[in-house]
This record gives structure tokens, sequence and C-alpha cells, in this order.
């Protein structure tokens, strides 16, 4: 086929298949397995990946109303600690801390 010719690649492409999935790595075909799985490893793989999606599912949760929660109660301690009258007063009377950065 000449390089140039894109209709001649066009139709080789519209037969190309691919490569084949159930290969190994040496070309030869896998042996497809002789049984079919029972009900019960059916089952379990559904329990195992139910228990997972779950447990990803609390955490996700978890994180969405739990990091909001931490993040207003850190603001509110700062400025808390921030504008608190000292207790300790001076002389002058009750002065506001001043953080330093």
């Amino acid at each position: 086929m000449p390089a140039g010719d894109s209709s001649a690649n066009i139709r080789f492409m519209g037969h190309y298949h691919g490569p084949t999935i159930d290969m190994t790595v040496s070309g030869d075909f896998r042996d497809l397995p002789t049984r079919k799985p029972s009900l019960v490893a059916i089952a379990a793989r559904l329990l195992m990946f139910g228990i997972a999606l779950g447990f990803v599912a609390m955490l996700f949760w978890l994180a969405v109303f739990t990091l909001p929660v931490l993040l207003l109660a850190g603001v509110g301690l700062y400025f808390y600690a921030r504008f608190v009258p000292s207790r300790n007063p001076g002389p002058a009377g009750p002065t506001i801390r001043m953080f330093r950065f």
C-alpha cells in the first residue's frame, strides 16, 4: 500500500480487529476455564466488593462532613485566642493579645 494512499489505509483499518487480549506473552491462546465459578464464589466476590464499596463511601462522607466542621472550629478558636481579653491585666487595663507572625 503506498504511503500517500489514505483511502487504502482507511479500508485496511476498517477490517483490522486489533490484538487478541486472551493471548499469553509467548503468543499462545490461554486455556479457557473448564468450569464456571460456583454461586458461593460469586456471592463471596459480591460481598467483598460491597464491603469495600461501603468502606470507601463511609470514608468519603466522613471527610465531606468532618473537614468543614474542623475548619470552622479552627477559625473560631483562632479568633477566640486572638481577641479574648488577657487574664492578667497590666497597669493600663486589659489588652488584646497580638500574635506576631
